[in-house]
């Protein structure tokens, strides 16, 4: 199977991709040079979002309680990410969202790297 799309592209010609688009970069004369560049462009994405919601639950000591060993496993795991589903929901419905997205701006203007 050959690919999905083919764009040939002429000098001073650029084409951005968004993250995680696979390409297959290459130069149809084999005798013109041609340069493949990657930037990381700090996209914002829905899970960059929900990262922050749950990144704020650190504030809460019902978030940072220790789950013993023996809860690690079986039911009493189920029951655990019963329990903390529903303390995130809990959480994001407590929000004030314009506070929030007032942080998020701000992360976006002064983080230089992201991880999703």
């Amino acid at each position: 199977m050959g690919p999905d799309l083919e764009i040939a592209l002429r000098p001073g010609q650029s084409l951005l991709l968004p993250r995680g688009w696979v390409h297959n970069p290459h130069a149809l004369d084999s005798e013109v040079r041609s340069i493949h560049l990657t930037f990381a462009i700090r996209e914002r994405t829905p899970v960059w979002v929900a990262e922050k919601l749950v990144g704020r639950v650190i504030e809460k000591d019902s978030f940072r309680r220790v789950i013993l060993p023996g809860d690690i496993g079986g039911h009493r795991l189920s029951q655990q990410v019963r329990d903390v589903g529903q303390a995130l929901v809990e959480h994001v419905a407590g929000l004030d969202v314009d506070d929030f997205a007032q942080s998020l701006y701000r992360a976006a203007l002064s983080e230089k790297e992201h991880t999703t």
